[in-house]
Parts: C-alpha cells; sequence; structure tokens
C-alpha cells in the first residue's frame, strides 16, 4: 500500500482530529497578541505579571502534560480530552469575568490544565498505519499550527467588532464546538487500535525512565523548549511594536501573510520530514526564526517587522510539526501518551520561561531581550546533531 494515502476511515479521523485540536488551539492563542497590552486595563497590574498572564498557561500545560498523558495510556484518550477541554472551558468564562491582573492569570493558569495535546498526538498515532504516520503527524501539525498562527490575524479582525474580555466568552463557545465534535463524531480506539495494551503489560514508569536517559529525546524536547521560548517572546513585543504602527485593528497585515509563507514553506518540507532528514530542518528554522528577529530592532519599520515575522513564523511552524513527528518515532505504544506529555511539557514550560524573563527584562532592557531571543536560536542549532530517522530506534522495554 501506498503509505501516501489514507484509508477512507484514517482520513476522516484525521482531518476531524486535527481541526478538533485546530479549533481549540486558536480559541486559546487568538488572544495572545492582546494579553500584553489588555492586561494594563486590569487592577493591579504590571509589566511582570503581564508577562505572568501571558506565560502561566504554558507552565500548567507543562506540569499537567505528562499526567494526562499516562492517564490517556490508561483510560484512553477520548475521555482524557473531553475532561481537558472542559477545564479549558471553566477557565475561559472566569477570564471573561476577570476585572483583576491576578483572576486573569488564575483563569489563565486554569486553561492551561486542560493539558490534551499530548492525547491528542497520540490518539492520531493509535489510529493510522504506522508506515502513515510521519505525514499524518505533518497535516496535523500543520492543521494545528495554522490555526494557531492564523489566530493571531483573525484577533485583530474580530477585536474591531469585540473587546478582549467577549473575545473570552467567543472562545469559551468555540471550544465547547470542539467537545461535542469529539463527543459524537470520534471513536476511542484504546482498546481496539495498535495502540492498545493488556494493563498488566503497560510499563510507563520504566518507560519514561528509558525516554530521559535517551539523548536523542532529550534533544528533541529542548529544541521544543528553546522553540517556545522564541514563540511567546516575540508574541509578547511584536503586539506592542504594533500598537504604534498599525494600531490593534492592523496587526492582521502583519500576521496573515507570515501565516501563509509559513504554512506553504511546512508543506514543502513534508517531503523531508518522510525522508529522515529532521535534523536539517530544525537547524534551518532556528536559523530563519535567529535571522527574523534581526529585524525587531528596526522596530519603527512596518516592512522590517514582516519579514522578521515570515522568518519567524516559518521557523516556529516549522519547528512545532517536525519534533513531535521526529520524537514520536523513538517511543513504543505502552506508553506513547507518556511520551508526547513530556514532549508538550517541554515545549510549554518554554512559554512560561520566555515570557516571564521577556516581560522583567522588557521595562528597561529592550534590546537585550531581543538579543536573549536571538542567542536561544543559536542555542537551538546545537541541541540536535543526529536525529535523521534513519538513525531512530523504537525504545523497547522487552
Amino acid at each position: 500500500m501506498n503509505n501516501k494515502i489514507f484509508t477512507r476511515n484514517e482520513l476522516l479521523f484525521l482531518i476531524t482530529i486535527s481541526l478538533a485540536l485546530g479549533i481549540r488551539q486558536m480559541a486559546m492563542t487568538i488572544v495572545m497578541p492582546f494579553i500584553s497590552t489588555y492586561s494594563r486595563t486590569l487592577s493591579y497590574s504590571n509589566a511582570t505579571l503581564a508577562g505572568v498572564a501571558l506565560g502561566i498557561f504554558g507552565l500548567t500545560q507543562a506540569i499537567f502534560q505528562i499526567p494526562f498523558g499516562i492517564w490517556s495510556d490508561k483510560i484512553g484518550n477520548k475521555r482524557v480530552i473531553l475532561i481537558g477541554l472542559l477545564q479549558v472551558i471553566i477557565g475561559l468564562v472566569i477570564a471573561f469575568f476577570a476585572k483583576s491582573i491576578y483572576m486573569l492569570i488564575f483563569a489563565r493558569a486554569l486553561q492551561g490544565s486542560g493539558a490534551i495535546l499530548a492525547s491528542g498526538y497520540s490518539w492520531l498515532i493509535c489510529s493510522v498505519d504506522n508506515k502513515k504516520r510521519p505525514r499524518a503527524l505533518s497535516i496535523l501539525g500543520m492543521i494545528v499550527g495554522f490555526f494557531a498562527a492564523s489566530a493571531f490575524a483573525l484577533g485583530p479582525l474580530i477585536n474591531n467588532y469585540i473587546s478582549v474580555r467577549q473575545m473570552f466568552l467567543v472562545c469559551a463557545l468555540l471550544i465547547s464546538l470542539v467537545w461535542f465534535i469529539i463527543l459524537f463524531f470520534l471513536k476511542d480506539t484504546h482498546d481496539e487500535s495498535s495502540c492498545a495494551i493488556p494493563e498488566n503489560q503497560i510499563k510507563i514508569g520504566e518507560g519514561i525512565k528509558v525516554l530521559l536517559k535517551n539523548k536523542k529525546f532529550l534533544a528533541l524536547n529542548l529544541a521544543g523548549f528553546l522553540n517556545n521560548y522564541i514563540m511567546v517572546s516575540v508574541f509578547y513585543i511584536v503586539p506592542i511594536y504594533l500598537e504604534k504602527i498599525t494600531g490593534t485593528s492592523g496587526m492582521w497585515k502583519i500576521f496573515m501573510p507570515a501565516v501563509i509563507i509559513a504554512i506553504i514553506f511546512m508543506k514543502k518540507s513534508i517531503i523531508y520530514v518522510e525522508k529522515g532528514s529532521s535534523s536539517n530542518l530544525i537547524m534551518l528554522a532556528f536559523i530563519l526564526s535567529a535571522i527574523g528577529i534581526c529585524f525587531y530592532f528596526k522596530n519603527q519599520s512596518f516592512y522590517f517587522i514582516l519579514i522578521g515575522s515570515i522568518l519567524f513564523m516559518t521557523g516556529y511552524i516549522l519547528l512545532a510539526t517536525v519534533i513531535p513527528s521526529a520524537a514520536n518515532d523513538i517511543a513504543e505504544n505502552s506508553y506513547r501518551g507518556a511520551a508526547n506529555g513530556i514532549i508538550n511539557s517541554f515545549q510549554y514550560i518554554g512559554s512560561f520561561v520566555g515570557s516571564v524573563i521577556t516581560g522583567l527584562l522588557w521595562s528597561n532592557y529592550k534590546n537585550i531581550a531581543l538579543f536573549l531571543i536571538i542567542a536561544v536560536c543559536i542555542m537551538g542549532l546545537f541541541t540536535v546533531k543526529k536525529t535523521n530517522r534513519g538513525s531512530f530506534k523504537k525504545i523497547n522495554l522487552g
């Protein structure tokens, strides 16, 4: 069978889970360009607390990814995802009613605690043939990345008609739609797929220990950490720049072209992922991000920020797609949820660290904050040396 062609059931599941996770990701990120500025309107706010409000979502995502991943290995992905989405919905409703920066921080923390991305990746992996997984993961990553990135373009347009506060409520409604899609249209594969493992054969704890000793797996996770550090730092800084250039309503003029070009580039790169050139793509992505950040030093120029954002977004989406695909080549099915939990935990810790450090530096040391992001990009070049698919070996617990 041609591994580029999905069966009807595989394709239907792939599209449905990708759209569900993509809509969820869009709802979670559509307000990100406004957090650093919206926080100023809340009581007790300052630059540091604004950074915390932006990044606390990533911290709680990091904390709960591994427990949710382990839980999905035991009881199934569908149940875990439905529970996690309910937490997100409640957090968004609380954000709608928030009057102080501390209430917003709590609401964002609750939203992050619904850490379902690892379960979503594991569910997809268990629902397609082994040979088709790289392409399936790439498609999932592209769709989720597209929704997440397009949110930065759609948010400013939507904000022309409703307030940031009202956007939280709209996001809650979108997540509720996702909840019902998963409840009624997706069937859990936990008990019948190739990923189903008898309870007494699941060695999750041992699997985690072996994963954390695997240098390639750790290198990929470090790359994910650095990528999210860069991402959240950029989305702290760029909206502040654009307030003076395009205004909030004009941010789409920067983010929409960046998203479209990044998606096109990622689509062309899938073939290299399948051929095992993950390490080269990861290095290229960090180089693109580093060059993009350099353009932000000319922060009063629309075109410099546009070019910088195109390069950054291309690097970010490329990494967000390649890293999960490469890391999943290492893990065994019996602890795949836990493995994806670790992957996503590293990424969201990067989001939290990036937002807090950038928030702390921004008031008095703007250029230092930018130089630090470039340094993080350079660090990314040395995280993964030999991650070609051919060098991957699954960890067999025997």
